[in-house]
């Protein structure tokens, strides 16, 4: 296993860890997750085809996933994107992990990874 993927298993689990301390859970196992992904080069709103030299991975999660995340995260950020449309959203890691819960009752997560470096990165724009 590369140290990439080795670094996103951790911070996957990481993540799962936080939120299931967060709502008080005793099963500390693995479950499905809701979501998609893309894999890609270049930059999130100019993608290009991954390549040798520069791949990115964006998820985007939602359900119970997204929710416990939500949760976990608190409290609520400013957001000039979001403003005024009742969706309320948390942020960390310097912006890199988004989690809204929009006016609808939904939720969604979204965070990325460097794939050559392992470095956090957004998974979504404004």
């Amino acid at each position: 296993m590369s140290k990439v993927f080795r670094k996103i298993a951790a911070i996957f689990a990481a993540l799962a860890a936080a939120t299931l301390a967060s709502v008080g859970q005793a099963d500390a196992g693995y479950r499905a997750v809701a979501g998609v992904f893309q894999i890609y080069g270049g930059e999130l709103g100019d993608p290009v085809a991954a390549s040798k030299k520069d791949a990115k991975i964006a998820f985007s999660i939602k359900g119970q996933a997204a929710i416990e995340m939500f949760n976990a995260m608190g409290p609520d950020a400013k957001d000039s994107c979001t403003q005024g449309s009742g969706t309320r959203v948390r942020k960390k890691d310097n912006e890199n992990l988004v989690c809204l819960r929009f006016a609808e009752g939904l939720y969604s997560c979204r965070f990325g990874f460097d794939l050559k470096s392992g470095r956090s990165i957004g998974g979504s724009l404004c």
